[in-house]
């Protein structure tokens, strides 16, 4: 019900999005791509190969010169399904690693809704996609909540996280993705840390677009879901959907 107020009133803000809405830097953000199993994940983070290489060649074909595609938690599927695609057609991308899941000691299963078994990539892979300029960005080590945690905890996920990647890539890390990414995963607080520890951007999962007047460290990304077909993947490429995380609609939580 909730989806379909949403894409009713989006639909109904298109035209003026299609026309006014798009001036600024577009990130997408996206996490699994897949071949094979099913897309309908709890939280919609599974696409299909297929749709996700569709929507890539979309992006290519509209010739917008600050479009990023980011990636975040560092599934394996990205170096078989997602990195051709992303060479193929060229397109500027950021991969969000969670340095614990690489290193085998988490697992997002429960991102998926059971025992999905969706494995890492590897340190190897991480530093062949970075040779090919794929920016590597931080994740965090475990992908915590980090506005539940002390100063000292949260400092260790952001500035540890980005010398473990440094060290195994030897490349700077300049960006980070805040886990989670709604305007409750972060705070001044986090955002100082961020900053303190050599990031020169964070990016969130708000909806929205970015202008010469955005915080650095509170960038928006548009997400893209399973369910997305190319109808809406357009519409929210254009800034149709930039309204919901403004607005709770029938007092449900985002």
């Amino acid at each position: 019900m909730i989806d379909i107020i949403k894409d009713a009133i989006s639909l109904a803000c298109y035209p003026a999005s299609a026309l006014f809405g798009n001036k600024g830097e577009t990130v997408l953000v996206y996490h699994s791509i897949e071949r094979t199993g099913s897309p309908d994940t709890p939280h919609k983070i599974n696409l299909r190969a297929p749709l996700f290489e569709e929507q890539i060649k979309s992006v290519s074909r509209s010739g917008k010169r600050d479009m990023i595609v980011t990636f975040d938690d560092g599934f394996g599927n990205f170096f078989d399904n997602a990195f051709p695609v992303i060479l193929r057609y060229n397109i500027k991308t950021i991969l969000f690693i969670t340095t614990d899941f690489i290193d085998g000691k988490m697992s997002f299963d429960a991102f998926f809704g059971g025992s999905a078994g969706v494995k890492p990539l590897s340190w190897r892979q991480i530093k062949e996609i970075s040779g090919s300029g794929v920016e590597i960005g931080s994740h965090t080590l475990s992908h915590p909540d980090l506005t539940k945690l002390s100063r000292d905890a949260a400092y260790r996920e952001i500035s540890e996280s980005k010398k473990k990647i440094e060290d195994a890539t030897g490349r700077k890390v300049r960006y980070f993705a805040y886990p989670f990414g709604s305007a409750r995963a972060f705070n001044g607080r986090i955002k100082q840390l961020v900053k303190e520890s050599g990031y020169e951007r964070a990016y969130t999962n708000i909806m929205g677009f970015n202008g010469a007047g955005s915080d650095p460290y509170e960038l928006r990304r548009i997400r893209v879901y399973s369910n997305d077909n190319m109808f809406r993947f357009k519409m929210k490429v254009k800034g149709a959907y930039n309204w919901v995380d403004s607005v709770n609609i029938l007092g449900v939580k985002r």
